[in-house]
C-alpha cells in the first residue's frame, strides 16, 4: 500500500469516526446543521479519491476495498433498517440499541440527517467501482 493511499484510508476512518460523533447529536440548529452535511459529504470524498486513484492506477485490490466497503454499508444498512422495523413493538432499549447500531454501520447517514443522499453516494462509490479505466 502506497502512503497515499494510507493517507487517505487514516482520513477516511477519522471522517467515519466524526461522524459517528455528530450523528449522535440531536435538536441541531441551522448553522450547525450546515456544518454536518459539510462533514457527512466530506466523508464520501476519500472513498472516491481512492476509487479514482485505483481505476487509473489498476490496481484492483484498491477497487476491490471501495467497493466491499460500499457494499457492506449498503447491506448492513438495509438488514439493520428492518431489522428496527421489524422490532417497533419491542422495548425501548432494543430500539435504542437498533438506533445506534444503525449509526455506526451508516455514519454519514445520521449526520446529514438526510438519509437518501447519503445511500446515493454509497450506492454511486458501488457502481462507480464496477467501471473499468480507460485506454
Amino acid at each position: 500500500m502506497k502512503r497515499k493511499e494510507a493517507v487517505l484510508y487514516a482520513v477516511w476512518i477519522c471522517l467515519y469516526i466524526l461522524c459517528v460523533g455528530l450523528g449522535t447529536v440531536d435538536n441541531v440548529e441551522s448553522p450547525g446543521r450546515i456544518f454536518f452535511i459539510l462533514t457527512a459529504l466530506l466523508f464520501f470524498v476519500p472513498g472516491a479519491l481512492l476509487l479514482d486513484m485505483g481505476i487509473r492506477e489498476k490496481n484492483k485490490k484498491t477497487v476491490q476495498r471501495v467497493r466491499m466497503i460500499a457494499a457492506c454499508s449498503l447491506g448492513l444498512t438495509a438488514v439493520v433498517f428492518c431489522v428496527n422495523l421489524m422490532a417497533v413493538g419491542a422495548a425501548t432499549q432494543v430500539g435504542a440499541f437498533l438506533h445506534d447500531l444503525l449509526n455506526l454501520v451508516s455514519a454519514p447517514m445520521f449526520c446529514m440527517q438526510y438519509w437518501i443522499i447519503s445511500l446515493f453516494l454509497w450506492a454511486s462509490l458501488l457502481s462507480a467501482s464496477f467501471m473499468k479505466s480507460k485506454k
